[in-house]
């Protein structure tokens, strides 16, 4: 028998449970100072001093001080929905991502979709961004809108750093994942929240209840019968430790920015730009 990789041998879902659990205990209070030195975290933007925070969780998942992420004035940019790192972007071609290493996937397959329901998205754009431990771990609405739905795809908790995505193949199909479906001026945007190693939970303060790291399941897609009304820069979710957030636009709806590629993002600042409509 083929012995399995390390990356899949490793119990990662009870490895995420006891590592949530620490982080949400008042034992993990001491940790908090380690975490600091460790990620070298700007304490400046602190919407409250270190010594009120309890528990490590809570201290991952800070609000910063008002004024601290400032929202790109013109309304026509695509805003950056959370801190870090643009590790990819692109054009749906056919409807299929590209990943590392030249894996490809489709956009029906991320957002667990019937494939007409996920025609819309054919030919539009997407971005994937990297959340580091030291980021600010909040997500917020990258454009104005409603939101129409949402879904919750269960799955597993690989890693999900630059070298994990080399390593696992269509590692985002793999991850459990929360979806937000946006009714924009400019159509469709989608805002995957994808779940990572070690993330005890995904925190939706939009009153969303979502069962957690159970594994296998059922997707679920709920659609609104009367859509909440979101404004650029408000908040979505927020996670507990390092994970990724994947954006969708609608075809011919957004345009890409080559030059942004690599480099980190704070929330706020232009992801990409809306098209204008011709005439």
């Amino acid at each position: 028998m083929k012995a399995l990789p390390l990356y899949r041998r490793f119990p990662r879902r009870t490895w995420t449970r006891m590592l949530g659990w620490y982080a949400k205990s008042p034992w993990s209070r001491p940790a908090i100072s380690f975490f600091i030195k460790r990620y070298q975290v700007d304490l400046s933007e602190l919407a409250k001093p270190v010594s009120d925070y309890r528990t490590l969780a809570e201290f991952f998942s800070r609000r910063l001080v008002p004024g601290a992420r400032p929202l790109d004035d013109d309304p026509e940019v695509l805003l950056s929905p959370c801190d870090g790192v643009l590790v990819q972007q692109g054009v749906l071609t056919g409807g299929h991502f590209i990943q590392a290493k030249g894996q490809t996937y489709g956009v029906d397959e991320l957002l667990a979709l019937e494939s007409d329901v996920a025609r819309k998205f054919l030919n539009g754009c997407y971005w994937t961004i990297y959340l580091h431990p030291r980021d600010y771990h909040r997500v917020h609405a990258p454009a104005s809108g409603k939101i129409v739905g949402y879904g919750h795809v269960p799955g597993t908790l690989y890693p999900v750093n630059p070298g994990a995505a080399e390593r696992v193949p269509r590692l985002f199909l793999q991850n459990e994942r929360v979806i937000f479906y946006l009714d924009t001026a400019w159509g469709i945007v989608a805002v995957v929240m994808v779940g990572a190693l070690g993330v005890g939970s995904i925190a939706l303060p939009m009153a969303l209840e979502l069962p957690s790291h159970r594994g296998r399941g059922t997707v679920e897609s709920v659609w609104f019968r009367s859509p909440k009304a979101v404004a650029r820069g408000e908040e979505l979710g927020a996670f507990t430790l390092g994970s990724t957030v994947i954006v969708v636009a609608e075809a011919s709806t957004a345009t890409l920015t080559p030059e942004i590629v690599g480099t980190f993002l704070r929330m706020g600042r232009p992801l990409g730009r809306f098209a204008r409509e011709e005439g």
